[in-house]
């Protein structure tokens, strides 16, 4: 696809795929194609490999790359392939980001870098973005998530940066609903937002986002699309519906439990998850029957 094409296509919801372990705690390529085959006919707008939930902070360079060869494989137009590369070294951003799209990435979601997080203020960050833009041949999406790096980009650093012709987006994860609305207003015209937090993804849409990266669309792909279509279609009281469903599934299953959640519940929504790479810790028994009961809640009647 021409970039043109890429950012046309940047909208929907969109799966923050987990990196599956096998018992010697290497890739399993087999179920990592698995579960990307499963999504196929969703209605999703395309993968996010490489990703927080995707572990990718726990993965070395070349696990990563063969993530985006697999996923290439199985992705297919108009869905999207968009791969985390970000590093805390504006050269080594640049090198890895190259080497994901020479793999098939359409689009790179880039962290800031954040080790020195002192010295992360508006001109370091702007330069460090725009020299990652003009060093590569596909569209970049920044990505916020203060949370988890401690840097929190100011609306105007990122409405700067949305005047670089190729820095295309924004996944913004903060779940501040104020903050991306404020986004949304002063960003370039076109500039596309797609939301991190379930929470707010239906009073995003209405607010003017693109969609959403969201983990729980890695084990409930349909009810995360059924709000987005349902927006889109117009028909607010179904898109209220299945947005109230969607809470349990942050509420006591990604926000108290994180990647080892998620993972649980693919593992109970017959995908493959099982247990995170260390330092992270599977879930105890208990955990697994608030996971468990969290889905039951979600899916109670609903026929997706």
């Amino acid at each position: 696809m021409t970039n043109q094409r890429i950012v046309h296509n940047l909208k929907g919801i969109f799966p923050p795929v987990v990196t599956p372990f096998n018992r010697r705690d290497d890739v399993d390529e087999k179920q990592f194609r698995e579960n990307l085959q499963k999504y196929a006919g969703t209605g999703l707008g395309g993968v996010v490999v490489a990703g927080s939930t995707g572990e990718a902070l726990s993965l070395n360079e070349a696990e990563r790359l063969r993530l985006v060869e697999i996923a290439r494989d199985v992705v297919r137009p108009p869905e999207l392939l968009l791969v985390g590369t970000g590093l805390e070294s504006t050269r080594e951003t640049i090198r890895l980001s190259r080497e994901a799209i020479a793999r098939g990435a359409d689009a790179l979601l880039v962290l800031p870098p954040h080790y020195y997080k002192p010295k992360m203020d508006a001109p370091a960050l702007i330069a460090h973005f725009e020299e990652l833009a003009g060093n590569v041949k596909r569209p970049v999406i920044l990505y916020s998530i203060p949370q988890f790096t401690g840097i929190n980009m100011a609306a105007e650093t990122i409405a700067t940066l949305s005047r670089h012709p190729n820095i295309v987006g924004l996944k913004e994860s903060s779940g501040d609903l104020a903050f991306v609305k404020t986004i949304l207003r002063k960003a370039a015209p076109g500039f596309r937002v797609l939301v991190g937090a379930a929470a707010i993804l239906l009073q995003a849409l209405r607010a003017g986002a693109a969609g959403a990266v969201l983990g729980q669309a890695c084990f409930a792909p349909a009810l995360c699309v059924g709000v987005y279509e349902a927006f889109c279609r117009g028909q607010a009281k179904t898109a209220r519906e299945l947005q109230q469903r969607l809470l349990p599934l942050a509420q006591k299953i990604s926000l108290p439990f994180g990647v080892s959640g998620i993972k649980a519940a693919l593992d109970l929504s017959g995908y493959h998850g099982g247990i995170p790479r260390s330092p992270l810790l599977p879930l105890g028994a208990e955990s697994h029957r608030v996971v468990s009961a969290a889905l039951r809640e979600a899916r109670a009647g609903l026929e997706l």
